[in-house]
């Protein structure tokens, strides 16, 4: 027994550089997939044992590893998203990008046993396969396992809370104690569930939305999905395109972090002016662009852009202040 965890510790030493360059390359490659299908990710982490570690498993396995080879979870990835169903979009990819072991993965979301607790998510087994095994540079770890936890950001939470509580099975918990974290993976699981339902509703929404732009039907209520739309849609841009065209300035469209915050700020200037539907927004902001834009020439004669958002935002901020 001793015999065999010097011989997997000493494997170890000799291939440990390149488990940590298969780490990696996995974890670039996952995040470029993960940006390449456009999968919002909270938190993607690696690590690899360290020796004290492996000794300890080897150990609480009873000694059952004859070889290195057999322990797959040496190298690890973590990924924590923010929605259940990203956990399967991201299986589906790891599945056409890898080589997956099925013997050796689990997906711990499907329990048998309803009374059963504990964290759940979906661990894969994985190695290099295809095209990417036969890259020059992997050759020294095309051969190694690794492995991949999916798992939602709330079953993440879970998991590292019973783990700080330190129960190693079931059966180590006393019976009370039992019975409240069933309760709380129950309402962990209708969270992910409901918050999958607020995802799939606010897509409907959006849909339902644009359909109206497209048939002219703008007694929508505002809020940042129907700006947004606005902002999009074909009567306000012709719009503003008419009149900047003239003087050569073109017209740019802002996204992420900027965009949000400004389209924030204009639902909050209609609250304030007591604007409640996009066809009332778009009536008021075509009445006062004249005297905004000419102010706007005269002030930034030298400007060759302008951000489609700027002249809305900025016609309800001087209207919201000559108001006070």
């Amino acid at each position: 027994m001793e015999k065999n965890l010097k011989e997997i510790l000493s494997q170890f030493d000799s291939t440990k550089n390149n488990y940590e360059r298969l780490l990696e390359y996995i974890e670039a490659t996952i995040k470029s997939l993960m940006e390449n299908e456009k999968i919002q990710i909270h938190e993607i982490k690696g690590r690899i044992k360290d020796r004290e570690s492996l000794s300890k498993k080897i150990e609480t396995k009873d000694y059952k590893y004859s070889s290195l080879s057999e322990i797959t979870d040496i190298c690890g990835i973590r990924i924590i998203t923010y929605f259940s169903d990203d956990v399967d979009k991201i299986a589906s990819l790891l599945e056409e990008e890898f080589d997956l072991d099925q013997d050796n993965s689990i997906d711990k979301r499907k329990t048998q046993d309803p009374t059963k607790f504990g964290y759940v998510s979906l661990h894969y087994i994985l190695k290099l396969g295809g095209s990417r095994a036969e890259l020059t540079e992997n050759i020294n770890y095309k051969e190694l396992k690794f492995e991949v936890q999916i798992r939602t950001i709330l079953q993440h939470a879970w998991a590292e809370i019973e783990h700080d509580f330190g129960y190693k099975s079931d059966q180590d918990v006393p019976e009370k104690i039992r019975r409240r974290f069933s309760r709380l993976a129950g309402l962990i699981e209708l969270a992910d569930d409901e918050f999958m339902e607020i995802k799939r509703y606010e897509k409907e929404y959006t849909n339902r939305v644009e359909e109206g732009f497209k048939e002219n039907s703008k007694s929508i209520k505002i809020d940042s999905i129907s700006i947004s739309a606005l902002l999009e849609s074909e009567s306000y841009i012709n719009f503003i395109e008419e009149n900047y065209d003239q003087h050569n300035i073109e017209i740019r469209y802002p996204g992420g972090k900027f965009k949000d915050d400004r389209i924030s700020k204009i639902v909050n200037y209609c609250e304030q002016l007591g604007i409640e539907t996009i066809d009332e927004l778009e009536s008021k902001f075509q009445s006062e662009f004249p005297n905004y834009f000419s102010r706007w020439i005269e002030e930034k004669n030298n400007y060759f852009y302008t951000w489609n958002i700027t002249p809305l935002l900025e016609v309800l901020y001087d209207l919201n202040n000559s108001t006070r």
